[in-house]
């Protein structure tokens, strides 16, 4: 097993300044025009050497489409550029590191290379190593969510053949973070809950992860205790410095849990439900989380055999969480339970619906779009590090469960040895 991080991560307030330690003769500001008209592009600017000759290649806000990184690739060409510094959400990010990508290694076959695998780390495709030009890429995150900034993973929408393609390859992953907390004073209320669960997601998920490790698990319980403590006020006061810092540190921090560790079902559900009737993903996260958490506790009916862990223990990963959180109870499925109705609670704090029903999408819509959901669901790749190797029927049921409401998660059975 190993653990691997970006080279360099910069954090907390004005980590913008150590731009001014990478010399470079042409960048390209991958970036959207609304941060362009906030003015986070000028910030950045005032923080390079400034004998760089400095381009802003503006994309839209969206998850990064072929003819967008064909644009991006074609501007990297023309400015024979040496770094790339992606300033934005998840997606700009990643349109960045496909950018990235094409403009070293042009020969790269997107297609190919999303061939699915089981293991990031033992795979038949493999991504090219010769490089027809070289560039750095810094990732300034401005959203406190996906943790992109230090992830080997891509997402490009390929509209012409109707698909999403992932891309996965630790090549992928940023050479420098900058995780200024400055860069998200003034996200709205509405992205910080959704982003600050996609954080927890991303943590509670890496840390039931049939590839969890002592270093993942460090991460994931610091960034849920984070998450726990400053969500909230940070969603209340968004003008409030130290949650804000303490939120982005999370997001980065749990996402170097699952770049290791991976995600699991939950994520998989959501991508489904999100792709079907276009819901943000950290709202659909908020949907399926609860369930998950209870689906994964239960006595499984089938589950993930890995090389990694020698006995089904996520019932007793979830109780060391609430353990963290000084949560009370007494028995593994007493902590569970605690853990599941705090994470409730929550979700309750920061407004999300607690239910599918509940966001208007008629009943006989839903039943009819189950099957679609499904199929996408188990061909996701998120669940294959999940604790519990998800049946059909048990996806169904487990969307079933998010469109009648939260509250109603409850561990359905127990192990034995966990009482």
């Amino acid at each position: 097993m190993w653990f691997r991080v970006p080279n360099q991560i910069f954090f907390n307030m004005n980590a913008v300044e150590n731009l001014t330690q990478f010399p470079s003769t042409t960048t390209i500001i991958v970036t959207n025009p609304a941060l362009e008209q906030i003015g986070h592009v000028d910030i950045v600017r005032r923080h390079m050497c400034p004998k760089t000759h400095v381009h802003v290649c503006i994309i839209p806000d969206a998850e990064p489409e072929v003819k967008v990184i064909d644009q991006g690739v074609e501007a990297l060409n023309f400015y024979q550029a040496d770094q790339i510094i992606a300033l934005g959400g998840g997606s700009m990010i990643d349109a960045a590191k496909i950018m990235k990508l094409k403009y070293e290694s042009p020969e790269a076959d997107l297609q190919e290379l999303a061939a699915p695998f089981l293991d990031l780390r033992k795979r038949v495709i493999e991504y090219p190593k010769g490089k027809a030009q070289r560039a750095r890429l810094v990732a300034i995150p401005t959203t406190s969510g996906t943790g992109s900034e230090v992830t080997p993973f891509a997402v490009l929408t390929d509209k012409e053949r109707g698909r999403k393609v992932t891309l996965a390859d630790y090549s992928l992953t940023p050479d420098v973070a900058i995780v200024d907390p400055q860069f998200v004073m003034s996200m709205p209320k509405g992205l910080t809950a959704d982003t600050g669960i996609d954080c927890l997601t991303h943590a509670l998920e890496a840390g039931v992860s049939n590839y969890a490790s002592a270093y993942t698990d460090a991460n994931a319980m610091q960034a849920i205790r984070l998450v726990f403590k400053y969500l909230p006020t940070a969603f209340a006061s968004p003008h409030d410095e130290e949650a804000r810092c303490m939120m982005h540190n999370a997001a980065c921090i749990a996402a170097m849990a699952f770049s290791n560790a991976s995600v699991g079902v939950n994520h998989a559900l959501a991508h489904a439900f999100g792709a079907r009737f276009h819901i943000a993903h950290g709202k659909a996260n908020a949907l399926m989380l609860p369930h998950v958490m209870a689906y994964n506790a239960a006595v499984p009916t089938k589950f993930m055999p890995s090389p990694y862990t020698k006995g089904y223990v996520a019932h007793k990963k979830y109780a060391t969480v609430a353990d963290l959180l000084g949560l009370g109870g007494q028995t593994v499925p007493e902590k569970v339970e605690k853990l599941i109705a705090a994470t409730e609670q929550l979700l309750d704090q920061l407004g999300f619906p607690r239910s599918i029903a509940e966001m208007g999408i008629p009943r006989d819509e839903f039943e009819g779009a189950i099957p679609e959901m499904v199929k996408a669901a188990f061909d996701d790749p998120s669940w294959r590090s999940n604790p519990r190797m998800p049946l059909m029927q048990e996806l169904v049921e487990l969307f079933w469960k998010a469109y009648e409401g939260r509250g109603t998660a409850r561990l359905a059975a127990v192990q034995p040895q966990a009482v």
